[in-house]
């Protein structure tokens, strides 16, 4: 192998390294957190939990809607299996129900463009959230950020536990 051939490979190499690299970084991208939070309005406290979107990537993410997420059943193995046979994705959803905050009277601010770097925050109080849970089973949550095409985003399950009345 001559001096040549092995700097030939050596930048083919690096080119398709260069290359994902650089589809990787201009993908947009968002990260969706659920934290237990508490709002003051004058005198009073409100508990809840806080859903927060962040646009880590260096594109600007348009996003559509927040959804709130509940568990009313614990999907069985067969059932997973299915859903990937039949729709060809990951069944990261199969047993959720996905709420919308506006039917709770909930503004999200959406739709809304987050630049690069930039955050947005939702507060959801305690009753809509023991609402919530009181329809399905446990008392585990979850949010979905669903930019405008149509591209989903799921949280990490937040086990709620804070009751303060």
């Amino acid at each position: 192998m001559t001096l040549t051939e092995i700097l030939a490979a050596y930048a083919a190499f690096l080119s398709t390294v260069v290359f994902f690299w650089n589809v990787l970084k201009a993908t947009p991208k968002l990260k969706v957190d659920l934290m237990h939070g508490l709002e003051e309005k004058g005198d009073t406290h409100n508990f809840g939990v806080y859903i927060t979107v962040r646009n880590p990537s260096s594109q600007t993410v348009h996003l559509a809607g927040l959804d709130l997420l509940y568990q009313y059943e614990e999907p069985s193995i067969l059932r997973r299996l299915r859903h990937i046979y039949r729709y060809k994705n990951w069944p990261s959803s199969i047993g959720w129900i996905h709420c919308s905050l506006s039917l709770y009277d909930i503004d999200d601010k959406c739709p809304l463009s987050l630049n690069a770097g930039q955050s947005h925050m939702v507060f959801v109080p305690e009753n809509v959230i023991e609402n919530m849970l009181a329809k399905g089973i446990g008392s585990k949550l979850r949010a979905k950020a669903q930019d405008q095409l149509w591209r989903s985003k799921y949280s990490k399950p937040l086990k709620y536990h804070i009751t303060c009345n």
